[in-house]
């Protein structure tokens, strides 16, 4: 799982893995290994990983959402951290929006990744 998200992350900043490599400082074919499930990394790395995508290393770390009450439970700490509003679209779908231009900006980027 820590594999998958480190490539998520890391195809999401745009780089490869070698550029991933030189700026984590950790072996390309280390990070190979870490994307691929064949390793784990230990926490000294996985923090180095996340310093070089500019990520906080929690990112890395799994939730148990399961179950509905686990969303809203998330999503009322996330309010809490970043302030979102939430619309009603034309269709009936629920519109998440945040008051934080940075937050807005990264959801905006990471829509155009995941092609919505």
């Amino acid at each position: 799982m820590v594999g998958k998200k480190i490539r998520a992350f890391r195809e999401f900043r745009g780089y490869s893995q070698i550029q991933l490599a030189e700026l984590s400082g950790i072996n390309v074919g280390t990070i190979r290994k870490y994307e691929l499930g064949i390793r784990n990394p230990k926490p000294d790395q996985l923090e180095k990983i996340a310093t070089a995508l500019g990520l906080n290393v929690s990112v890395f770390l799994d939730f148990n959402i399961e179950t509905v009450g686990d969303v809203l439970s998330l999503l009322f700490s996330i309010d809490d951290s970043v302030n979102l509003s939430l619309a009603e679209t034309p269709d009936q779908k629920v519109a998440l929006t945040f008051d934080n231009p940075t937050m807005q900006d990264f959801f905006r980027t990471w829509c155009q990744f995941k092609n919505v």
